[in-house]
Formats: C-alpha cells, structure tokens, sequence
C-alpha cells in the first residue's frame, strides 16, 4: 500500500482513539463529530474500539504476518468493528418518536 495511506491510517488511528477516550473519559463530545448522543461513556468506548482496529490495519501494513493469522485477526477485527459501531449506534439519541412535536402538532 502507498506511504501516505498508510500515514493516514495511523493519524486516523490514533484520531480516533483520542477522541474516544476523550468523551468516555470526561463525557465531552465533540459537537463537529458526533453532534448530540445520549450515551458519551458507550459512544467513546465504541469510537476507541474502532480507532483501534484501523491502527492495527496500518500495522499490518507495515509488518507482514503470517497469512492464516492475518485471516483470524480479519474475522475478528469484523466483528469488533460491528460491535464499536454498534455502540456508537446505540449511544445516539432514540428515535422519532422521543423528539418533542414540531409547531402546529396535535395529540
């Protein structure tokens, strides 16, 4: 893979673990980010998770590794990236049907 991409994995990487242990840490999210969520703790926790499998990614640009264990760790860095976006997912406010109704709304 070319240098720079593999630099922006890395910044990225490292990005999104800041970032994540920022609002787990001190529940300060970033509005530019993640706008409004409802769970900051399980939003950074999920967003670190994420920064975490994109700097192994640019690792193992840079360090070949045995292929079978490439495979594993392939499956198993899907899976965590399914469970950190399913947090991220489940950290954003609910619904529809939670918003207050705009003007003009009857009940």
């Amino acid at each position: 893979m070319d240098t720079a991409v593999t630099i922006m994995l890395f910044v990225t990487g490292f990005f999104c673990i800041a970032a994540g242990i920022t609002v787990a840490k001190w529940f300060r999210v970033f509005p530019w980010l993640a706008g409004k969520v409802s769970r900051p703790r399980l939003w950074g926790t999920g967003y670190a998770l994420f920064g975490a499998v994109v700097l192994y990614h640019a690792v193992v640009e840079l360090v070949r590794v045995d292929p079978t264990l490439e495979l594993v760790m392939t499956a198993v860095t899907t899976v965590v990236v399914f469970v950190a976006l399913g947090m991220m997912w489940i950290a954003r406010p609910g619904g529809p049907e939670t918003h207050s109704p705009g003007p003009g709304a009857t009940d």
